[in-house]
Formats: structure tokens, sequence, C-alpha cells
């Protein structure tokens, strides 16, 4: 390992975290330092990444030389801008001492979560990039341009046949998203190769990214220690996530992190009215479509949701049903056309959908009822979680009367399952549900955010010997 392969771990999580502190900052909550440190080194690959794009394009081998500095200057003003903007700290929210059991329980968790991450490592570093999809779809720019040593577009395959002379490229995949690619770019540049397990490896950075965010949020927002981490381990050792790691190279793992901590983001700013917060949130949710095309549905869905948290009360329902009146009228009258950000123009008409990066869909009925059930409840990705998610929203459903940050999670979850259901039931994606492909693949985008939903659900559950919130931690009033 070189220096220049540490510095590249080491920069994003430096300027991430010092922007994660100055922009979310305050609040001194118990969690704080994990919620930080996972989300920073999220947001600071992204950076990264970002910066090789606009700087690196002409001496892609050279991105790590040319963008470090900078990077490193942003990490330091953000860690200046946080320690000195920091003000008077609120006060710590205290919390019950833990019984010695539980506190031995927390650790053997910890230990546990340990083990299967020094695993994953073995795994990644065993292989160069293996799945179909990562090295047809996602590698394939990267490792162009980085051979090249500059920047190469991408066109699609009539029209770079139609010009024989062209200097561009073209794939299959041609106008798929581009900031991952960067990257694996940023990474590849500090090995000073194209060294695929060494690039891969921030794969599992992600999954650890996940973990301590989602650990640490849960904590803000009030979730015991003890539930935090049993949550924390059931995240991280479901095997199609685990899968997304040892075989690293597909987007999903990124864009489930990054819609997880963004929303995540924007629960802290419902409960804590912490401005900050929801500026993470909308940064999160903004890389969203430049990881991958869905992202642009998830940033879609989210961003009405949340415009609504901003209306008073009184407006929101009048609000929600102007939409739906709109919308109605203009399938009525000859169809709709929206713009939505990282998709384009999408056309929608009764009985079809046009999405300029996918084509035209006629809806029709798909019946893959019996593919789905048994993506969710018999293969062996979930472990329990769909067994046990159901369970939780019976026997804990007064949660969300008097928890708004778990009713309004609820409802955006809500929301992205009716999109799905939609998409393999009414289009052609029913495909990938009959071959058992894409379909748990997104839904691996929404599991984080479900997790953080049973974390709010469960908060109030106590466990004997086990710390509780006090009651300054206890849920919102309804708003």
């Amino acid at each position: 390992m070189s220096w220049q392969y540490l510095l590249a771990w080491l920069l994003p999580l430096f300027a991430g975290s010092g922007l994660v502190l100055a922009i979310g900052g305050g609040r001194r909550m118990p969690g704080n330092l994990c919620a930080m440190l996972g989300t920073g080194f999220l947001l600071g690959v992204f950076v990264a990444g970002i910066l090789c794009s606009l700087i690196a394009r002409e001496n892609v081998q050279g991105a790590f030389a040319d963008v470090a500095p900078w990077l490193a200057a942003i990490g330091i003003l953000a860690w200046v801008a946080a320690l000195g903007l920091r003000g008077k700290p609120w006060p710590e929210a205290s919390f019950n001492k833990s019984g010695l059991g539980w506190r031995m329980v927390w650790c053997l968790l910890l230990a546990m979560i340990a083990f299967r991450i020094h695993s994953l490592a073995s795994e990644v570093l065993l292989r160069p990039t293996f799945p179909w999809d990562a090295w047809a779809a996602w590698a394939v720019k990267p490792k162009a341009w980085f051979l090249l040593g500059h920047y190469a577009g991408y066109e699609p395959m009539q029209q770079w046949l139609a010009n024989p002379g062209t200097t561009l490229r073209t794939s299959a995949i041609w106008d798929y998203p581009e900031l991952l690619a960067w990257v694996q770019v940023w990474f590849a540049s500090a090995v000073g190769g194209w060294n695929e397990p060494l690039i891969n490896a921030v794969w599992l950075g992600v999954l650890v990214a996940i973990g301590l965010g989602s650990y640490g949020n849960w904590r803000v927002l009030g979730v015991a220690p003890l539930w935090a981490m049993i949550l924390a381990y059931g995240l991280l050792s479901l095997p199609l996530i685990d899968a997304h790691v040892a075989l690293a190279g597909y987007a999903d793992l990124w864009l489930a992190a990054t819609f997880g901590l963004a929303v995540l983001s924007w629960l802290r700013w419902l409960r804590w009215k912490e401005h900050g917060q929801l500026l993470l949130a909308v940064a999160l949710a903004f890389c969203m479509p430049f990881i991958k095309l869905e992202g642009a549905v998830w940033l879609l869905i989210a961003s009405v949701l949340a415009g609504l948290t901003l209306l008073p009360r009184r407006w929101r329902w009048m609000t929600v049903g102007a939409i739906v009146l709109m919308l109605g009228a203009s399938l009525l009258f000859g169809g709709l056309v929206l713009p939505v950000f990282g998709l384009g123009w999408v056309h929608m008409s009764w009985g079809s959908v046009v999405v300029p990066a996918l084509g035209k869909m006629d809806l029709q009925w798909h019946p893959v009822g019996v593919e789905m059930l048994s993506g969710l409840f018999t293969l062996p990705n979930w472990h329990l979680l769909w067994y046990l998610l159901p369970l939780v929203l019976v026997l804990r459903w007064r949660g969300f009367l008097v928890d708004q940050t778990a009713r309004w999670l609820g409802i955006l979850l809500l929301c992205c399952a009716t999109f799905l259901f939609i998409l393999f039931f009414f289009t052609e994606a029913s495909a990938w549900a009959e071959n058992y492909t894409s379909s748990n693949r997104l839904i691996m985008h929404l599991v984080p955010a479900v997790f953080t939903l049973l974390a709010l659900l469960l908060r109030g559950v106590s466990v004997s010997g086990s710390d509780r919130a006090p009651e300054s931690e206890a849920p919102n009033a309804p708003a």
C-alpha cells in the first residue's frame, strides 16, 4: 500500500467530515461522531469524484496529484469554519447507564460486525471486477479513460456506427451517470495503475459508512445504543448487501447508502430543526441521479415529500389535492410532460410512459407476484427482514400517531414502494422480477431507510437493563 493510496482514503474522510461538521454541526448529541464519520466519508468521496471530473479530464492518470491539493484545501477550510462557527454548544443529551450484561451484548455485536467487515475485505481484495454489469457497464468508462490518459465521450451505438471517423466511443450503457466512474478514477490514479481489487475496496468503505452513519444518526434520533447496534448488525449482515461488497462493482450499494443517509439527515431536520442537516440531505439527494438513473426517481419522490413538510399543515392536503387534480386532468387531455432531473423530459399518457434514457414503456398488467414474493421471502437475500417489518408495523403502529419523523418516513417509503409496484407489475421491467435480477437490487436502495423506520418504531421499546431515552428525547407531537 502506497502513501498516495492511503491518502486517497483519508483525504475524502477529512474533507467530508469537515463539511458535515461545518454544515450540519451545532447540537451535541450522542452518536454525532459516528454520524459525522459515516456521512462525511460518503460525501467526501463524492467531492473527490466531482473534482476529478472538473480538473482531471485531460490528465486522468494524474487525477490524484491534481485533485488532492484542492480536496485538502476544502477539508482545511471546512474544519476551520466548523470550529470557528461552532459557538456555544447545546447541552449534551443524557442517557441512563446500561447494565453490564447489555454492554457485553453491544460489544459482542460490534465484534461480529468487525469480523464480517474483515471477511468481506478478504473477498474484495481476492479478485478483480467479477459481476457482469460491474465490468460491462460501470467499470468500462473509467478504465477506458485511465488507459487512454484522458476523458473520452460516449454516444449511442447507431450514431457511432454512422460516423466511422468519430473519436467518441460507444457502449450499451453509453448514457449511464458517471460520478462513480470518476470515483474509480480517483482511486486508480492514487494506486498508479488499474488495480481493480484496490479500486473496488471503496465498496467496503461505503458499507462501513452506512453502518457508522446509520448507527450515529439513530442515536441522535433517540434510539438506545443496544437497539441501534442490533439494527446496525442486521443491516450490515444482509446477504444481498454483503454480496454487493464482496462482488464489488455495482452502483446499487452507493445509491442505497446515499438515499439512506440523506433520509436520516432529513429526519434530523424534522426532529430537531437542524437547518444544516436539511442542507446535507439536499446535497446527498442531488448526488443520487449522478450515481444511477433510478436515483432521479428517488430524488423526485423525496423532493415532493420534503416540500410538503415545509408547508403549513393546513396547506398540505390542499397542495396534494391540487397536484393530483392537475396530473389527472393532464392525462385525460392528451398526456403530461414533466421535466425530471437526471432523466430529462418524461412523457406520460394513458397506457404508456416515455423516458429519454429508457425509451417507451407500455403500461399493462404483468402477473409477477409469485416471483416478487419469492425474492423477498424465500430466496436467501434478506434474512428475516420482510417477515420482521410487517410484525413491527402491526405491533408498533401507534408510533406513527405520535412521531412525525416515523410518519413522514413511512409516507416516503410507501410512495417509493408504490413506484416499484407500478414498475414491476405494469411495465416491461417485470422481466427483472421473472429472472430475479434487478428487482431485488432496486428494493435494496430503500433498505437502509427501512431499517431507520424500524429504529424509530422500536425506539420506545425498552429492554430490561438497557438504557432508554429520557423524556426530553420523546418523539415529537403530531405535526
